[in-house]
């Protein structure tokens, strides 16, 4: 592992890059600023660097739920293939309907917004 992240470095730094002073969270490695103003980790590639703790909860908030909609999304996909096996398989389509409920209250928590309001 250390040798591919030197070779990895040495290649960043031939392309033009700027070794920094901040270290990878995961491996502690140096980082590394692009030409393009990206900063990367040899070995984990693009890095994001909070600039304050109220940027760090809202990346990690928006991780989690990148993380929670792809779990979502896969486990939708999953359930259904049932559905095409069965069409009449009604635990299969409520479950599906279940997932795509939660997938728009997820979105809708990305998005800020609040649902529907109540009825009046």
């Amino acid at each position: 592992m250390v040798d591919q992240s030197v070779r990895k470095a040495a290649e960043l730094l031939k392309q033009g890059a700027s070794m920094l002073s901040e270290s990878c969270p995961v491996c502690n490695n140096p980082l590394y600023k692009l030409r393009n103003g990206e900063i990367v980790c040899p070995i984990h590639g693009k890095v994001i660097i909070a600039k304050d703790e109220e940027e760090e909860k809202r990346l990690k908030r928006d991780l989690l739920l990148d993380s929670l909609e792809e779990t979502l999304i896969e486990s939708m996909t999953s359930i259904s293939k049932r559905v095409k096996e069965d069409p009449m398989d009604s635990d299969a389509l409520l479950q599906v309907i279940r997932y795509l409920d939660s997938l728009e209250r997820l979105r809708k928590i990305r998005s800020g917004g609040r649902g529907s309001e109540p009825a009046r």
